[in-house]
């Protein structure tokens, strides 16, 4: 649906000019949920704005639907956006809200009646038609916001970070909901966020960016359980870099060794990368705690502390060569006591740096 080729974006002229993106290229597949995922500063909102075309690009183009969209305004673009503070008209009620953009493109007073019904039962605001938005919760109003961009049915929903002002249940809830609403409407969602967790629960695919850079696209178990960098594993939910030897490779296996017991086969960011000291990514759900002396530890250390969080402990400990790692246990051991450390071969992936 939409095809970002080489895209650069410069604010302001010559030398003082900052790079907000930097030679991006992007795929997005249509009716998909897509998350642009990153920190702060990385490029997410100015790519986003790109595409609605708020922003045009320094260099490169991007194509909706096989056509390019350099030369289109923003509302002669197939795309709407929902803001992170949802643009809606206060003094308005929550029908008008919704057909304002309707009544904008002069469309029928027939279709735009039906139209908002339809939204309005869409987003299960049916019982809020005549009531003031300002009149209504955080959540309500989200949904409103919803209604009005979907009204036009857009071949692309953009989502700034729509999510931001709710509190923790509310947002959990409209994570949901707005999953429910692409499926529904089969309206490719293009949706930014910062949240690993939102990213990973609600997106058919993530691109994770970092200054101004896509550094790894594809699905969420593809991007939690075989990151490429050191900076995707770090950044999506909790992780442990620990330190390994590669010895080389078995096919598309790369053949690693701890120090500790049997030479591993696990699966690698790439297969060019040079023997030697390398990173490896151990997440803290699949490491298997043991006694110290016991012949399978692939590593040894000793624990520092524990947290208790209901469903089970995270274990902080210290490594033999002094890597801090947690891992998350049913029944954690005491402070100060040594410990062997081990984790299935599939659970492991050597990193690019």
């Amino acid at each position: 649906m939409i095809d970002v080729r080489h895209v650069t974006k410069r604010f302001g002229i010559g030398a003082p000019a900052v790079t907000a993106l930097g030679d991006v290229s992007l795929v997005i597949p249509e009716g998909s949920f897509f998350t642009l995922l990153g920190p702060s500063g990385c490029g997410k909102t100015t790519l986003l704005r790109l595409i609605a075309g708020f922003e045009l690009p320094s260099e490169g183009e991007i194509a909706l639907d096989g056509d390019p969209i350099g030369h289109l305004a923003p509302h002669e673009r197939p795309v709407n956006t929902v803001f992170q503070n949802y643009a809606l008209f206060p003094h308005m009620s929550v029908a008008r809200n919704i057909g304002f953009g309707l009544e904008m493109l002069k469309r029928p007073k027939s279709e735009i009646s039906t139209t908002i019904e339809e939204m309005l039962d869409l987003v299960q605001l049916g019982a809020f038609a005549s009531r003031r938005v300002d009149q209504l919760s955080g959540g309500q109003q989200q949904r409103v916001a919803l209604a009005r961009a979907l009204a036009p049915r857009p071949k692309v929903l953009l989502l700034d970070e729509p999510l931001s002002a709710l509190d923790l249940k509310l947002r959990k809830g409209m994570q949901s909901e707005l999953k429910r609403l692409q499926h529904e409407t089969g309206i490719t969602f293009v949706f930014v966020t910062h949240d690993q967790g939102e990213a990973l629960a609600m997106s058919d695919q993530i691109a994770v960016m970092s200054a101004g850079a896509v550094r790894q696209v594809g699905t969420p178990e593809q991007i939690y359980t075989k990151p490429q960098s050191r900076f995707v594993a770090d950044f999506i939910g909790d992780t442990n870099i620990v330190k390994a030897d590669l010895l080389g490779y078995e096919g598309d296996r790369a053949l690693i060794h701890f120090g500790e017991g049997e030479t591993l086969a696990v699966h690698a960011a790439s297969l060019s990368l040079q023997p030697g000291p390398v990173h490896v990514a151990m997440r803290p759900e699949t490491i298997s705690i043991l006694d110290e002396g016991a012949e399978t530890a692939l590593l040894r250390g000793s624990v520092i502390d524990s947290t208790y969080f209901g469903a089970g402990s995270q274990m902080r400990l210290r490594l033999d060569d002094g890597t801090e790692v947690i891992a998350q246990v049913e029944h954690p051991r005491a402070p100060g006591s040594r410990v062997g450390l081990r984790c299935d071969s599939a659970m492991l992936h050597v990193l690019e740096d």
